[in-house]
């Protein structure tokens, strides 16, 4: 009886197909998935721009039209991300209430990256509305 202790070329190349069968469909879909996170980190980055604008005008008198600058909001944004976004973009102004509404303006600092859509309101939107930044 021969010993056989190896693998055949066939069997290999068999392993090698189906590897990159697999990662043919592992590869767009993991993309998919960090395109999404990059997403949903914007987002929620509007909707902590939304409540500290809320907060400010709880401790503070603000009119029924009302206009925030990044300056007045920073003190209520903790873990915010500043350098991500250009905030001096729209005269600093990032917030701005109208009809009771909160819209919120966070503009990409470079371009290929994520913003939230301009005068969009973050609690009445949802990942839909943070789109490629494509100003130059």
């Amino acid at each position: 009886m021969k010993n056989n202790k190896g693998v055949t070329l066939v069997e290999l190349l068999i392993v090698i197909v189906v590897m990159g069968i697999i990662a043919a469909f592992a590869i767009p879909a993991v993309g998919k998935i960090i395109e999404n996170t990059q997403k949903d980190a914007i987002y929620a980055d509007a909707l902590a721009v939304e409540n500290a604008a809320k907060l400010f005008c709880s401790q503070t008198t603000c009119t029924a039209d009302e206009d925030l600058t990044w300056t007045e909001l920073q003190g209520y944004l903790d873990s915010f991300d500043s350098t991500y976004y250009t905030l001096t973009a729209n005269n600093g102004v990032i917030a701005t209430k109208a009809s009771g509404k909160w819209t919120i303006y966070l503009e990409a600092a470079t371009v290929g990256s994520w913003e939230f859509e301009a005068g969009a309101v973050p609690s009445e939107s949802d990942r839909v509305q943070v789109t490629a930044d494509d100003d130059q």
